[in-house]
């Protein structure tokens, strides 16, 4: 059944086997018997197909196992080994059904033939009212039990048992070796030991002494008569998705509570930039508040070498002279006032009681309190009211657009309507007014002219002031958010990485049985993107609640769809990169090192 032909193996300095030889029997119980580091586990993954970093030949039914690569020694091992473990490796949250049919995944029987036979067999070991129980409610016995059910679920001809006896008490291993006997009739049965009362239900006894393997009966050396051949059936496709949504199932509250953490995170960093988002809003609101500061004014007497100036440069509009103008009249239903003399003043250096500056081409006007009063005693009551401008025998009906902080009568108009007034006019000129187009270029504006000796009268000292605050706010909110977001990735991947670190034995024991790397990587993925799924419905239920909360207080959340849709995805997408790093060794780890942590 097996040969072990010139073995030889090393760990580092020590010698394990020294060009041993050994030929096991077709079938019957063979004890291993040994002492803790003789070498009894290593010869066991030798014969499992886990290692292969000896030198020599390990050969199965006349086949060779030590030149088979990964996806060969997987399907010797799921068509020809049966294992037994010391801890049962059964998988909780699973019943004892699901457990022996975890196996039967990967043969070519339909679902009722495998239950059939999985039945039977529970049945044969007495198990057979305990098929739907969950695993963790069984006592070491019966888990014992249920391991050899599922050892012998696939029919191999070799079992492998690792101190199976070891978590139980004397009268369950003497069950449990008996069973093993009866099944060693007609099939091979390695069982590792050190319990030499084990070893009085074995056929043979061998020890590793001396870097070789020795038997006490020599004839067990010369059997070979009847050896079948290796068996190596085809691939059989498994239901990656389907195993990998009953894993999700059995782990579902660790999932979710990775789930919670990475969507907590990202929803709290999406709501700092929604205060990101605030802050550019209320800049924006006060831009719109605060027209006049795009504004400048230029008191000269040189206005052709101004004008040059100002007209060549692309981030100024609305370029034009001022002139002083006599007798406008301003009436209001019965109310009537005549300003002999009308001086054109900055705009931008006055400050707001009520409303906004005049816009361009909008044929509004804003005057002073005291003006003001001349037309309503509650002065604030004006704004939004009409109001007849005349002047050169001209009428422009303009709407009062607010009231600005003057200390005589005064007022101004929109841009458009003031021109219209200069024209014909010939008047020496006064003043000449200029608009910034873009807020930001304001104070880059007003340092140009004061490098060309212009003296401007704008708002580029506020402006400076409120954009150095405004970046600094936003740096703060950046940075809040930032760090909100590490710390829920931080937490997510600590969660992440202990629920992966608690499923080495589950994986080794998938291996064992026979699932190649290929299966369990796509198993693993399929988690992946169901805990993806889940992080991004979560998210997106914290920022449906989030949005009710902020009705209901009147919480203003400055969100747009766009962000929404981006952090959805992107938590999904942080989702499965996480989890590929966090199950990256766990799938590369050897099937013995995962299931000795």
């Amino acid at each position: 059944m097996i040969q072990i032909n010139n073995l030889t193996k090393t760990y580092g300095n020590a010698q394990i086997f020294d060009d041993t030889s050994f030929t096991f029997p077709n079938s019957g119980l063979v004890c291993l018997l040994g002492a803790s580091g003789s070498g009894k586990s290593t010869l066991l993954n030798m014969l499992a197909g886990f290692d292969s970093d000896y030198s020599g030949d390990i050969s199965v039914s006349g086949t060779s196992i030590s030149k088979m690569n990964a996806d060969e020694l997987c399907t010797y091992r799921r068509d020809n080994v049966g294992f037994i473990f010391q801890n049962y490796h059964l998988l909780s949250g699973y019943t004892v059904l699901e457990n022996i049919m975890l196996h039967c995944e990967l043969n070519s029987l339909d679902e009722q033939n495998n239950v059939e036979n999985a039945m039977e067999l529970l049945n044969r070991l007495g198990l057979s009212e305990k098929a739907h129980e969950k695993i963790e409610n069984l006592s070491g016995g019966q888990k014992q039990r249920v391991a050899i059910a599922r050892a012998l679920i696939s029919n191999p001809s070799i079992i492998l048992a690792d101190e199976p006896t070891g978590a139980l008490d004397r009268r369950n291993s003497t069950e449990m070796m008996t069973l093993l006997k009866e099944i060693a009739k007609d099939r091979l049965v390695i069982v590792i030991t050190h319990d030499k009362k084990i070893c009085e239900f074995a056929d043979d006894v061998i020890s590793i002494v001396h870097a070789k393997i020795v038997g006490k009966d020599a004839i067990l050396q010369k059997e070979q008569a009847g050896v079948q051949s290796l068996k190596m059936n085809g691939a059989v496709k498994v239901a990656s998705f389907k195993r990998g949504v009953k894993n999700f199932k059995v782990h579902f509250k660790r999932y979710m509570a990775v789930s919670l953490a990475i969507s907590i995170g990202i929803f709290c960093f999406m709501l700092s930039l929604s205060s990101g988002n605030m802050l550019q809003q209320s800049i924006e609101d006060f831009k719109g508040k605060n027209t006049a500061y795009n504004n400048g004014y230029i008191k000269t007497e040189d206005e052709e070498k101004v004008l040059d100036l100002l007209e060549s440069d692309e981030r100024l509009e609305n370029v034009y002279v001022q002139l002083k103008i006599t007798d406008v009249q301003l009436t209001m239903g019965d109310n009537n006032e005549t300003m002999t003399e009308k001086y054109p003043m900055p705009k931008a250096t006055e400050s707001m009681s009520y409303g906004t500056m005049p816009k361009k081409e909008a044929n509004e006007i804003a005057l002073s309190p005291s003006l003001a009063k001349k037309f309503a005693s509650s002065i604030s009551d004006l704004v939004g009211k009409e109001i007849t401008l005349t002047y050169d025998n001209q009428t422009y009906k303009l709407t009062v657009s607010g009231i600005y902080n003057a200390g005589y009568d005064d007022f101004f108009v929109s841009s458009d309507v003031e021109q219209a007034f200069y024209a014909g006019e010939d008047e020496p000129v006064y003043s000449i007014s200029y608009d910034v187009k873009d807020f930001e270029d304001i104070v880059s504006v007003s340092e140009m002219l004061q490098e060309n000796k212009m003296d401007s009268k704008n708002a580029s000292n506020e402006v400076g002031a409120l954009q150095d605050t405004f970046k600094s706010l936003s740096r703060l909110f950046l940075t809040i958010s930032i760090l909100i977001l590490a710390i829920g990735l931080f937490i997510s991947s600590v969660l992440l990485v202990k629920l992966q670190n608690s499923r080495y034995k589950e994986l080794g024991l998938l291996a064992a049985l026979g699932f190649n790397k290929s299966t369990i990587q796509k198993m693993i993925m399929s988690e992946n993107v169901l805990l993806s799924a889940m992080a991004a419905v979560f998210n997106a239920v914290l920022f449906g609640g989030a949005y009710f909360i902020g009705k209901i207080f009147e919480v203003a959340i400055s969100i747009s769809p766009l962000q929404m849709f981006v952090s959805i995805a992107v938590t999904g997408i942080v989702v499965v990169i996480i989890s590929i790093i966090a199950s990256y060794k766990l799938i590369n780890t050897e099937p013995a090192v995962a299931l000795r942590k």
